[in-house]
């Protein structure tokens, strides 16, 4: 079965009760649910193609609007907050940006249509992975965008004999994006994750003790305590069924910053990113959010390796 899957939410088939007890009546077989129409090549083509175009018109306009034409879910979040600390003068204009060899990964869905595009940027030697979603009567938005890490590569994605790939929707590999999001909040805590479970790398292990160095200098001070906390988003996660069996999956966790002041007359000062989404300096308490996109590769053994990412600062708010 094929479909989009929401993380904690399996696809099944709907199924028809006999509620009116009638006896030696035979029970009614659950439906299949129903193939949504999916895209082509081209049209998909066509999509990625528009999406360019009216990005690039909208980071050079900064403009809300155009962004919400164009994008949904996570991105469309991120984006919206980096047009506010553009407008408050805290960060420079997106420049004008094109991609180059777009591959495309068209799955057949039993929910809204969406499809997968890698390519790089013109000027970038890096991959981006991008997932397009189907919003209703054939619009399709980008909800999703995360790089390849330096160093990494992408799994090969099964192919069915059209060209299609196959969207996983049932599993353990769709809660990848909650084990991720423990694994760097026991990390930045300083302790050891559990084993197995999630490979470690530049987006697991190394992410994780950055973090904890961070909160150990800003808690050291004995100005201020607090630390940082990674929770998996309620929102869909995409994933692909690769060539070896597991999984290529797509999902957005929340990292919060959380401290609070324990000494009187000390002010803390969040890092850059933050500025545009709240004030410079906090007294008592500040709380950070930023939000995270993974791209996750789930293999039918072993453990969990995080390949891709985006990381955007996206409120900011305290006293």
């Amino acid at each position: 079965m094929t479909g989009v899957a929401v993380l904690g939410t399996l696809v099944a088939g709907c199924g028809t009760s006999d509620a009116g007890g009638d006896e030696g009546k035979a029970p009614a077989s659950p439906s299949k649910p129903a193939t949504v129409a999916s895209v082509t090549q081209a049209q998909a083509k066509a999509i990625f193609d528009r999406y360019q175009k009216v990005n690039n018109k909208a980071n050079a306009q900064v403009s809300d609007e155009l962004l919400r034409s164009n994008e949904t879910g996570p991105l469309l979040e991120a984006d919206l907050a980096g047009n506010k600390r553009i407008r408050g003068k805290h960060d420079k204009k997106i420049d004008a940006f094109y991609y180059r060899d777009a591959q495309f990964y068209i799955p057949r869905t039993t929910g809204p249509a969406w499809f997968v595009v890698t390519a790089k940027e013109t000027e970038e030697s890096n991959t981006e992975l991008l997932v397009f979603v189907d919003t209703g009567g054939g619009s399709y938005k980008a909800t999703f965008g995360t790089w390849l890490e330096d160093g990494q590569k992408f799994p090969a994605i099964a192919r069915n004999a059209d060209g299609s790939a196959t969207a996983v929707t049932s599993g353990p590999a769709l809660g990848v994006g909650a084990k991720v999001s423990e694994y760097l909040t026991v990390a930045a805590r300083g302790k050891r994750p559990p084993a197995g479970e999630v490979a470690p790398g530049p987006l697991t292990s190394k992410l994780g003790k950055n973090w904890d160095k961070s909160v150990r200098e800003i808690n050291d001070g004995l100005r201020w305590a607090g630390g940082t906390t990674w929770k998996a988003r309620p929102e869909p996660v995409y994933a692909l069924k690769t060539a070896d069996g597991g999984a290529l999956v797509v999902a957005a966790s929340e990292q919060k910053l959380i401290y609070t002041a324990i000494r009187e007359n000390v002010w803390y000062q969040p890092d850059k990113s933050y500025y545009g989404l709240g004030p410079k300096r906090y007294y008592k308490r500040f709380t950070g959010t930023r939000l995270w996109a993974f791209a996750t590769h789930v293999p039918p053994s072993g453990p969990a390796d995080v390949l891709a990412y985006s990381s955007h600062t996206v409120s900011a708010s305290g006293s």
